[in-house]
């Protein structure tokens, strides 16, 4: 196989930055941004798609200063033998866990509101099936898949624009009801929910284009999952006012479970299942990166044989927290653990990269 059909097309990457985007959070968004800036939720999301976006100018900077590299050749480019290794062990420890936070916040929304009596080892178990199934291919077959997966936001979007037939735009107003420091708390949760992005340090240097093309190309992925917010977002403040959403952890799930489409009792019960789908390829993208990191740790040209080993650990952690408190726990290091490698690492070896880079100019 030449280098050229490994390659991923501009239009595949854009669709597997959305789906790498696009994960639990957006069904909770809504509660979490209403308890913080109320009817201004949908400012936050759009602050939130530009901080975004600016973290997605500065990891292109560092990518474009190694052109070929993905993350881990990069760590290892800069750290060295031992210190690049030790790097790579932290993200892979990192893409580790946040899939394994994906899967608990999945099946704790799919217990809650369709399999109350299934064990969570079932369900975590299924999930897991389906990642080591998908996340052992080459990353061509799994953007063909996450290709297909995107037009399954048709139904999901049509399902939620359903709701603006109830929708009273006088619960939204005045958007500044709570202050502007109150939007920009909203944004942080907003930004955690829009985690994904950092996908682009793994499938980057596999996708076709020049650097301006590839960056316009996740840009764009990027600021369709903010406008979807948006829309999302706004829709569930403008169907159910600020007291109701304080009693629906998921408003999203209840807003279509609450329309009556005539013909279909349960529109959740569709909608549910279509959602999962968007929820495997989060989940995938972040076993994928995970292989890729062992198999440049141990040297090996494919990362297949790792797959396995990285959902059993997975689905290890996805299964310890077993009260409230835990929960909350892994959600807490989960938060924090994203701001160190988005916002640490990856910065500490942006800043790396451009000495390096200043230093050999100079010498020449």
């Amino acid at each position: 196989m030449t280098q050229k059909e490994k390659m991923i097309t501009r239009g595949q990457l854009f669709c597997f930055m959305v789906q790498a985007q696009i994960g639990v959070g957006i069904l909770s968004l809504p509660f979490k941004l209403n308890e913080a800036a109320q009817g201004g939720g949908a400012l936050s999301v759009l602050i939130a798609g530009i901080i975004t976006q600016l973290f997605i100018i500065l990891l292109w900077v560092l990518l474009k200063n190694f052109p070929g590299l993905n993350l881990f050749s990069i760590c290892l480019k800069l750290g060295g033998p031992i210190i690049g290794r030790i790097l790579i062990i932290a993200y892979i420890g990192y893409f580790i866990l946040l899939g394994s936070n994906i899967m608990f916040s999945a099946v704790e929304v799919l217990q809650r509101w369709m399999l109350q009596s299934t064990p969570r080892w079932a369900i975590l178990a299924l999930f897991s099936i389906m990642t080591i199934y998908l996340a052992r291919e080459k990353l061509t077959v799994l953007a063909r898949f996450f290709t297909l997966a995107t037009v399954l936001f048709v139904p999901l979007i049509l399902f939620v624009s359903y709701g603006l037939t109830q929708a009273h735009l006088e619960f939204m107003l005045p958007l500044l009801e709570n202050g502007f420091w109150n939007i920009m708390k909203g944004v942080q949760d907003s930004t955690i929910s829009m985690y994904g992005f950092e996908m682009m340090l793994i499938v980057y240097p596999l996708s076709e284009g020049t650097n301006k093309q590839r960056l316009i190309s996740i840009s764009l992925a990027s600021g369709f999952v903010t406008l979807l917010y948006v829309f999302v977002v706004s829709t569930c403040l403008m169907v159910f006012n600020s007291e109701q959403i304080k009693m629906i952890p998921e408003p999203v799930i209840y807003l279509v479970k609450s329309l009556n489409f005539y013909i279909v009792d349960r529109a959740d019960i569709l909608f549910l299942p279509i959602w999962a789908v968007t929820l495997v390829c989060s989940i995938v993208s972040y076993c994928y990166a995970a292989s890729i990191g062992l198999s440049v740790l141990f040297s090996r040209k494919s990362h297949k044989r790792f797959t396995p080993f990285v959902k059993i650990i997975s689905f290890m952690i996805a299964l310890a927290p077993v009260t409230p408190a835990g929960a909350h726990l892994f959600d807490t290091v989960t938060t924090y653990a994203a701001y160190v490698f988005i916002a640490g690492f990856s910065m500490v070896l942006l800043m790396l990269s451009l000495f390096m880079k200043r230093k050999s100019g100079g010498s020449a």
